[in-house]
């Protein structure tokens, strides 16, 4: 295959990945409204709608490396030579087409993380303060119980059946 017509194709798929980012964004967005308002059964309907888009971002993401991977092996690129080196040997419009999808699929990915990250940090918190909280409420079941052996087994205690929206 050309080099443009692979440069068409790759721009084509970052398009397609940028577009499944965005989605993933948005539901990230309401699982987030959901977890900080408690609303266990959205999350769960938010990570079912979650599901197949991950899995067909997967498909993408490998056909979108596979076509740069052709590209770069095309143009006798090394492995640690970048996007731009292999952009710089584009004609016009392909070029221009691949370096703005390669633009907007770096914003949508970081717009994720940024999301991902607020997600994970609200979470560990949480966990955090009920684990201190339940250690206040439990002092006997704070730090390890070792076996004869030196392994550490779980402290025995008293069943406890916690509120999900504590």
């Amino acid at each position: 295959m050309k080099l443009d017509a692979l440069g068409m194709k790759l721009a084509k798929l970052m398009d397609a990945e940028t577009e499944l980012l965005n989605i993933i964004c948005f539901e990230e967005e309401k699982l987030q409204k959901a977890l900080r308002a408690n609303n266990w059964n959205e999350m769960e309907v938010v990570i079912n709608k979650l599901a197949p888009v991950s899995e067909r971002m997967e498909t993408i993401e490998a056909d979108r490396d596979s076509v740069y991977q052709s590209m770069k092996t095309k143009l006798g690129k090394k492995q640690s030579d970048g996007f731009y080196s292999v952009a710089a040997h584009m004609d016009g419009r392909t070029r221009e087409d691949c370096l703005s999808g390669y633009r907007k699929l770096k914003i949508a990915l970081l717009r994720m993380r940024g999301l991902t990250s607020g997600i994970d940090q609200y979470v560990r918190t949480v966990g955090d303060t009920s684990r201190a909280v339940l250690n206040e409420v439990f002092p006997h079941r704070k730090g390890s119980i070792y076996s004869s052996t030196g392994s550490t087994r779980p402290v025995q205690s008293d069943p406890m059946v916690l509120n999900r929206h504590l």
